[in-house]
């Protein structure tokens, strides 16, 4: 099959435009990303702290059950929820801030290798092309 048929070269260049350009999007979103991944890293840690201080204060559990066992017990399940969620949002935060320093470095070289790239096609072809 010949590429100058019926547009077939027009859709290959929408698909690698397109690419190009969620390529671009992603970088740009890569902020909200790093926003993301510094909170996990940041709060995950503060709240187990905090959890795991209330969870090993014994007056402050004994007040809880003495006054209400019901609510004791719900504390107890509520911090051990937090506890969970808590260390896996710090798991999580850890593993993109891997993916998103990895991206970085591969977005760099992937848009030096696209300029120079275009640049020698215009160079080639001339900048009407």
């Amino acid at each position: 099959m010949s590429r100058d048929r019926g547009g077939c070269g027009q859709g290959e260049d929408g698909l690698l435009e397109m690419i190009d350009n969620l390529i671009l999007h992603i970088n740009e979103e890569r902020t909200w990303f790093t926003v993301l991944v510094a909170t996990s890293i940041i709060a995950a840690p503060i709240s187990l702290l905090f959890t795991l201080y209330l969870l090993l204060h014994r007056r402050l559990v004994a007040f809880i059950f003495l006054r209400d066992p019901q609510l004791g017990v719900l504390a107890i399940m509520y911090f051990a929820v937090i506890l969970a969620v808590s260390s896996l949002w710090l798991i999580v935060g850890l593993k993109e801030f891997k993916f998103i320093s990895r991206w970085n470095s591969r977005f760099r070289r992937y848009f030096s290798l696209k300029e120079r790239l275009d640049r020698e096609l215009r160079g080639e072809f001339g900048e009407a092309g």
